[in-house]
């Protein structure tokens, strides 16, 4: 059986990544797929592109690679985005900018699709507490997945940083949310998502879906923001690391 780890939302947290690779090491997995926002919130933005570069096969399109490296669309914001770009340089921003909207591919006779938000755009949130008929609209074809491939049966997805598994029994189909690595929002301990099956394989076979929780040394995250005087509200993000409370719901 194949086994192939999921991440998503590194969010330039050094010290919840290396903890994460060293689990996915551990467990023999050499195929990691990756689901955006790599860069970003984070005190180490470049760091982070540097390793995901390096240990993912496959990484998609995040709304903050997006948000980096298209600056203009968000004025009021330069104060965030020029800070990120500076640390990211020209060829990382490259990098970012020519990612994937998606990424398919069969396993045990499913087909799987990974996207960072929805079938709509990287933009796009879908919550863990929709309705149902919102969450089997994930699996169509659109304009921003392309209608090349056929509909998946299994779809995994980031960006709310709540990691979940959700079983559409009337229409068989699988929806799993990676939860995030470096800004969880759900428990305060870094998650990913294991796959287990026949990769590649259109014949029907044992799938597995597991989440994996792995501690990490938050207080390490909150020195290193303090120590880079990160600019996008630096308390308010302490408390997300700390807590896994996001600043939206802070009082």
């Amino acid at each position: 059986m194949d086994k192939i780890a999921i991440i998503s939302d590194v969010h330039g947290n050094m010290s919840a990544l290396e903890p994460v690779l060293a689990d996915i090491k551990a467990r023999g997995i050499e195929t990691i797929f990756n689901l955006g926002d790599v860069a970003g919130k984070g005190p180490y933005p470049a760091e982070a592109v540097d390793s995901c570069r390096d240990i993912c096969e496959a990484t998609v399109l995040g709304n903050w690679e997006s948000f980096l490296c298209n600056p203009d669309n968000h004025p009021k914001l330069h104060y965030i985005t020029d800070y990120y770009r500076e640390k990211l340089g020209e060829e990382r921003l490259h990098w970012l900018k020519n990612l994937p909207a998606c990424f398919d591919f069969w396993m045990s006779g499913k087909f799987v699709r990974l996207y960072h938000a929805s079938h709509i755009s990287e933009w796009h949130r879908i919550f863990s507490f929709e309705p149902y008929e919102t969450y089997l609209e994930m699996f169509q074809n659109t304009e921003f997945t392309g209608f090349d491939n056929p509909c998946p049966d299994i779809v995994g997805y980031g960006d709310i940083h709540v990691a979940n598994i959700n079983t559409l029994y009337r229409d068989h189909k699988i929806l799993f949310n990676a939860g995030s690595v470096g800004n969880p929002l759900d428990i305060p301990m870094a998650s990913y998502v294991i796959l287990t099956g026949k990769r590649d394989s259109q014949v029907l076979a044992p799938f597995n879906i597991e989440i994996v929780r792995i501690p990490y040394d938050i207080e390490a995250t909150v020195q290193a923001a303090r120590d880079v005087q990160m600019v996008d509200d630096l308390e308010r993000y302490i408390v997300e690391t700390r807590t896994a409370v996001h600043r939206s719901r802070q009082t």
